[in-house]
Order: C-alpha cells, then structure tokens, then sequence
C-alpha cells in the first residue's frame, strides 16, 4: 500500500480484502476479487467558473445624436 493518507477508498478496500481473507471460498469472490481493484471515490465535481462583472455601457458607443441629425 502506498504512503497516502487514510481516506474512505483505503477502508473499503480493506474491508473487502478481510472479506475475501475470511470467505475465500464463497461464491461471491470473484466480484469482490474485482471490487477490491476498483477506486471508491468519486471524481472531484469540477469548480464552476466565477461569475464575469456585467459590462457597463460604453461612454463613447450608444450616444445619442443631437438635433435629430444622423
């Protein structure tokens, strides 16, 4: 086993490994033989981006003309 630190995978796996020590020859060993191989924890949800400021409008864009004139 690696070095890592002791989180929720690691347990499960022992676990199952115990399990299969204990009743090595139930019917059920070969799925757990391919549990015990598996990762446990789920991906990291990925972080939503934050949010962008609203842009506000442009002094020099949008003015309106003056005396009707285009």
């Amino acid at each position: 086993m690696n070095a890592k630190s002791l989180d929720d995978d690691f347990f499960i796996k022992n676990a199952i490994a115990c399990w299969l020590y204990h009743f090595p020859e139930h019917k059920w060993v070969p799925i757990y033989a391919d549990l015990v191989k598996r990762d446990f924890i789920a991906a990291p949800e990925p972080t939503p981006r934050p949010a962008r400021k609203a842009r506000s409008p442009s002094k020099t864009t949008n003015k309106k003309t003056v005396d009707g004139a285009k």
